[in-house]
């Protein structure tokens, strides 16, 4: 086990990772383009009318960018399932520093730009095709890139989390990992709703996650942080999650250290 970070060496294993993979990562990239080529193939020529709404192209996007990349990232660290690969893998002279962030570039860098560039080649040649027809009209999408912010904002701490399910699992890691993110999710929810009950009367409504309306007969008011304090709150919730869930990876990775 090496001691000091090197970035040589974490060339030296991010390129091991794709030799050790090659055949899988491509086959898996062949299989998506297939499966998006036919999806927007059914989407044009199985549309009624002439109308087509590049809206519905962000809707395909989510519906594959989701469940793949969860897949994706949670067979990261699926060697240490194995006794034999897991040995293999451990023993290899890199750091956990380089070995996690190895795993990071392929989850969260490489698999979602790829993934985006294969989809917009894609939609890209369907407009083209659905215009070569003058009779069909297609609607602009309105901002993708902006709605793209918007996905990343959900789906990089959901990746980060399923990167953790693929070292704390070791059998059956995906639907476990599903199954632990369910759970935490309802006991959130439920602490939520125990603790709003026992500060306020009556019936309420989140107006946001930091303000909250309450009614008594015909009466309402409206309970909310400071401004400063919402600020906070709101980036914290946003961007706290992928640190967190990425620094608890490289300690449970260190558990499995020989």
């Amino acid at each position: 086990m090496q001691n000091s970070f090197s970035f040589s060496r974490l060339w030296l294993l991010i390129k091991k990772q794709w030799f050790d993979n090659a055949r899988l990562y491509l086959l898996s990239w062949l299989a998506l383009v297939g499966v998006l080529s036919l999806v927007f193939f059914c989407w044009a020529f199985f549309n009624t009318g002439n109308r087509y709404d590049a809206e519905d192209s962000f809707v395909i996007f989510l519906l594959f960018l989701f469940p793949v990349g969860f897949i994706f990232a949670n067979t990261t660290f699926q060697a240490l399932g194995n006794k034999a690969k897991g040995t293999d893998w451990l023993m290899v002279p890199a750091t956990l520093s380089e070995k996690l962030l190895t795993g990071i570039v392929y989850a969260l860098v490489i698999f979602p730009v790829l993934y985006t560039g294969i989809f917009v080649v894609i939609q890209l040649i369907t407009f083209f095709l659905i215009t070569l027809n003058p009779h069909n009209n297609l609607s602009q999408v309105r901002d993708f890139w902006s709605d793209l912010k918007i996905a990343a904002m959900f789906f990089i701490p959901l990746q980060a989390a399923f990167l953790l399910g693929s070292v704390f699992f070791q059998r059956y890691t995906f639907v476990k990992t599903v199954l632990a993110i369910m759970i935490i999710g309802a006991v959130y929810a439920l602490i939520i709703h125990f603790l709003t009950r026992s500060l306020f009367s009556g019936h309420l409504h989140f107006n946001s996650l930091f303000s909250v309306r309450t009614w008594e007969g015909d009466d309402s008011k409206i309970y909310s942080l400071t401004k400063w304090v919402t600020e906070v709150s709101e980036w914290v919730l946003k961007y706290i999650w992928t640190p967190v869930l990425l620094v608890a990876t490289y300690f449970r990775l260190k558990e499995k250290e020989l």
